[in-house]
């Protein structure tokens, strides 16, 4: 157990109390998985695998897809240590297949667990918390519905904006520049994941490059530098208009993603970015 990392255990433990489950049963969890170790750009698991097994992220990042039938993939998430891969899933004839495709970004450390073993450890708990998990369950399906129904319905810009601060509250780390994304993504990554073309994301970066609420760090690695204000009478997790400082304009957010996800996290509590003078940008494009 020495070997996962201290950001996986509390994540499990974290995740599995949000579902009412009792936190010892992270114990339990990860005293049953096995580890495996994928090299970067190894396939995890492709769509129509079998689905009896589980995987979670002990350390690395891992790419979701879902396949399309053109040929070509939708990059749908990325997975951190703690997350669940391999829970959306379909039956066929054959048995429960995977959905999706798991492709490693970096060197990753994968926890295996079968379906059959965690049904034996959520057969341990009584029917009052079954019902709080199945109710639990129901609502983050439901806000998960309602985030990619927002997503579908906005603007390239807009959907660009609600990636790249969710990809900050999860992957953000402060640096004297603003919030820098840790994970390296290319302008094809980022035009796979709302849906556009490579040169459409070229544009919407130089847009949001010379509104001086993003700029590039090294390697692939981009920087934010917009500061989110949510208004005091919304509760948190609504749906909700922020304001982008910089630019006085009004962006809604799905209710799927709280106001951590929605505004870089190291960000909150501090004062405004300063926009930087003319000319101090890096070129982006």
């Amino acid at each position: 157990m020495d070997s996962y990392s201290s950001e996986f255990s509390a994540r499990l433990t974290e995740m599995l109390t949000s579902y009412g489950l009792p936190p010892d049963m992270a114990a339990e969890i990860e005293a049953h998985l096995i580890p495996v170790t994928f090299e970067k750009a190894a396939v995890v698991f492709l769509r129509g695998t079998s689905a009896d097994l589980l995987f979670w992220v002990l350390k690395g990042v891992v790419k979701l897809y879902l396949p399309r039938r053109d040929g070509d993939r939708t990059l749908v998430d990325l997975a951190r240590p703690g997350d669940l891969l391999g829970f959306v899933n379909e039956t066929d004839p054959k048995g429960r297949r995977q959905v999706l495709e798991a492709q490693a970004l970096t060197r990753c450390s994968i926890g295996i667990l079968s379906r059959e073993n965690l049904a034996q450890l959520l057969r341990k708990i009584d029917h009052e918390t079954a019902v709080r998990m199945l109710e639990q369950f129901n609502t983050a399906w439901s806000m998960l519905f309602a985030r990619y129904v927002t997503f579908v319905g906005s603007s390239f810009r807009q959907r660009l904006e609600q990636v790249l601060y969710g990809l900050a509250d999860r992957f953000g780390v402060n640096d004297e520049r603003g919030v820098l994304l840790v994970p390296e993504l290319s302008q094809e990554d980022l035009a796979e994941m709302i849906g556009c073309s490579r040169p459409m994301v070229s544009k919407l970066i130089a847009d949001m490059n010379n509104e001086g609420l993003l700029m590039r760090g090294e390697k692939r690695r981009y920087i934010l530098r917009a500061r989110l204000e949510k208004p005091a009478s919304i509760p948190r997790g609504n749906p909700e208009t922020r304001v982008i400082s910089n630019t006085g304009s009004k962006q809604a957010y799905s209710p799927f993603t709280p106001l951590s996800s929605t505004v870089p996290a190291r960000a909150q509590g501090q004062g405004a970015l300063a926009r930087p003078r003319s000319g101090s940008y890096r070129s982006i494009v």
